[in-house]
């Protein structure tokens, strides 16, 4: 069967797009974009088989020092770091994904994982591990005996090869005779759906991302530019989520294909 992909969306960002989460039993994407002149950071809740935003571009009362943590059951989770000078001093808040009303907060609390409806971490104060609830924050019993099994998800993560890799070779000298290309230090590598997906980097007037889509039969579907690093090499560049691609461009653009 032969595939091909169609456009779906393109939504640019004022700050970097420095983290997404994926709520695995709804189509919808969490993004954190942040600004680093003005010092902020924005988040952003995408149902992206709508292209509809839930909400965009919300600016907490902390600007800055806070990031995306982990989203669960309707639950997104934040870390808010209390003292710049002290990274183990951390806070947690839980607000509901849909509306974005603030659940719940603590105040001494460095997540480590959320299990089922579980949010476990450490408390500073207390010296040891604490367990809450997700959905109301209250302190439970750890040895409980809940299934902490993680539900079924949709998502797909490239495989990262470094150049050290014999799979780092096999895709290169692929590349090379097939669309005479030399990717260099590493590259991401995927298939889905009968589709080959490669995100590579090459050496032009400065180090530079692409990210080529492929069928089985080598004919090119997707060739596109996503970003010339001045440090670093990026990682996770792309992914796969209920039958779409989605990638970042340029560090501020958010783009999605679906796989057809």
């Amino acid at each position: 069967m032969n595939r091909s992909l169609q456009f779906n969306f393109s939504h640019l960002f004022d700050g970097v797009i420095w983290n997404m989460l994926s709520l695995p039993e709804q189509p919808v994407l969490i993004l954190e974009s942040r600004d680093a002149t003005k010092k902020e950071t924005r988040f952003s809740a995408l149902n992206f088989q709508r292209n509809e935003f839930l909400w965009k571009d919300l600016l907490l009362e902390e600007p800055w020092w806070i990031n995306l943590s982990a989203v669960s059951k309707g639950v997104l989770l934040y870390t808010v770091y209390l003292e710049t000078t002290n990274p183990d001093k951390k806070a947690v808040m839980a607000y509901n994904v849909q509306r974005h009303e603030l659940l719940w907060w603590n105040n001494d609390f460095s997540l480590i994982a959320v299990e089922a409806d579980r949010v476990i971490g450490f408390s500073l104060k207390l010296s040891r591990q604490v367990v809450l609830n997700l959905h109301t924050g209250a302190e439970e019993p750890q040895n409980t005996t809940e299934s902490t099994s993680k539900p079924l998800s949709d998502l797909v993560r490239p495989i990262r090869y470094t150049d050290d890799l014999p799979h780092f070779e096999t895709v290169k000298t692929f590349l090379s005779q097939r669309l005479n290309l030399l990717p260099v230090v590493s590259l991401e590598y995927a298939e889905f759906d009968s589709l080959i997906f490669i995100s590579y980097n090459v050496m032009e007037t400065a180090l530079v991302n692409y990210l080529l889509v492929l069928t089985a039969t080598g004919s090119i579907l997707l060739h596109e530019k996503l970003d010339e690093p001045q440090k670093g090499i990026g990682l996770d560049t792309f992914f796969i989520l209920k039958g779409s691609l989605f990638f970042v461009k340029n560090r501020r653009e958010l783009l999605s294909y679906s796989i057809v």
